[in-house]
């Protein structure tokens, strides 16, 4: 039998430490795993499942577009088959061909003007028709049907008059080949109306707004759809480009922000619905007279002379009280909550005192543009 030594029976039972390669070992994965399973990957086509675009648009506030590579390595990844997709550019396809049509109706009627300048938004993009959908179908159960995106496709042309003149455009549309569309019958509460046989009443879908119809706000048009093989399209007939300018500018300055007080969870209680009615009111009061200088302005052309319009002392007083008094209101409502509930904040950290705030400083801003003139 041979004897070990000393040495080695001290060595007995004992693991060796051992020292990975760096240039062999990367991240506790050995490159040469590592190689073997991305020549696997070549040698198959591998489709993911995620239809994500490989690149994101972020746009700087000096307007300028930058590109940012969300993988500056990975492959643009086909997005055509996505049903959104597909939907958003068969409208663009159809947008297309219908302002082609408008733009000669415009050629044969002399009081109508089409400006493709201004329509080039003439399809909604899909995050929009998602949002539609979703509220379509919140109505199914508020108001008794559901409805579809049935504003796609849409152009606006200008139309003095409109109220009374716009079945000369009816008429031009039916010669090449649209019909007016069919819509639900609305009651005042905005439920449908049915008819003897029980079923949805439909009616043209032509929507004059004007005079006693007019919005609150004072914005007034004439709204149609029609519909060719298969397909919806919306007109909006305005007075003019002066008048579309404000439009635009009121629904993003005071007609979404009141949207958001609902859409926020604002105006559930009576008493919070009764001040935010008040104070767009004193905005309405505000915007009505907007408009008609707008429309002014469309009608007389070059001769118009431009209108110095403000809010009130009054209205500003009123509107600080109201704003105020909102916020004592939820501040009420928040303290009469049980002390755990309360306890770790207090009222201006909650979600409520943020989009009240949020709200109301948007709205400030509508206040300091037309703010009264210190004589």
């Amino acid at each position: 039998m041979r004897k070990l030594s000393e040495k080695v029976l001290r060595g007995l039972g004992r693991v060796r430490p051992t020292k990975p390669k760096n240039k062999n070992i990367v991240d506790g994965v050995s490159k040469s795993a590592a190689n073997k399973v991305r020549k696997k990957r070549e040698g198959r086509a591998i489709r993911g499942l995620e239809r994500s675009p490989a690149q994101d648009e972020v746009v700087i506030s000096n307007n300028v577009n930058q590109t940012l590579s969300t993988n500056s390595s990975s492959k643009n990844i086909d997005t055509k088959n996505r049903l959104g997709d597909f939907l958003i550019a068969k409208n663009q396809k159809l947008a297309k061909l219908y302002k082609k049509d408008l733009e000669s109706i415009a050629k044969e009627i002399p009081e109508v003007e089409f400006v493709s300048e201004l329509n080039e938004s003439s399809t909604k993009e899909l995050k929009s028709t998602l949002d539609k959908l979703i509220n379509r179908a919140d109505q199914y159960s508020e108001r008794g049907f559901r409805g579809v995106v049935r504003d796609g496709v849409r152009a606006t042309v200008f139309m003095p008059a409109a109220d009374k003149n716009y079945l000369k455009i009816v008429e031009a549309m039916e010669k090449k080949g649209y019909k007016v569309a069919e819509t639900y019958a609305e009651g005042s509460d905005g439920c449908i109306i049915l008819d003897k046989n029980g079923l949805p009443k439909m009616v043209p879908d032509i929507d004059v707004r004007f005079g006693a119809n007019a919005v609150p706000s004072g914005y007034e048009d004439v709204q149609m759809r029609f519909e060719k093989n298969g397909a919806l399209y919306e007109l909006l007939i305005l007075p003019g480009a002066n008048y579309m300018a404000f439009k635009n500018k009121e629904h993003k300055l005071v007609f979404e922000n009141f949207r958001q007080y609902k859409a926020l969870g604002l105006m559930g209680d009576d008493g919070a619905k009764l001040i935010v009615k008040a104070i767009q009111k004193e905005f309405h009061g505000l915007t009505r007279k907007l408009y008609a200088d707008a429309f002014r302005k469309d009608i007389e052309g070059r001769k118009a002379v431009s209108s110095v319009i403000t809010l009130s002392e009054d209205s500003i007083e009123k509107l600080n009280n109201l704003f105020k008094s909102l916020k004592n209101l939820y501040h009420g409502k928040f303290n009469s909550l049980p002390p755990s509930k309360r306890y770790k904040f207090d009222f201006k950290q909650t979600k409520n005192y943020k989009n009240l705030d949020m709200l109301e400083q948007n709205l400030r801003q509508v206040m300091e543009m037309y703010k009264p003139i210190e004589k």
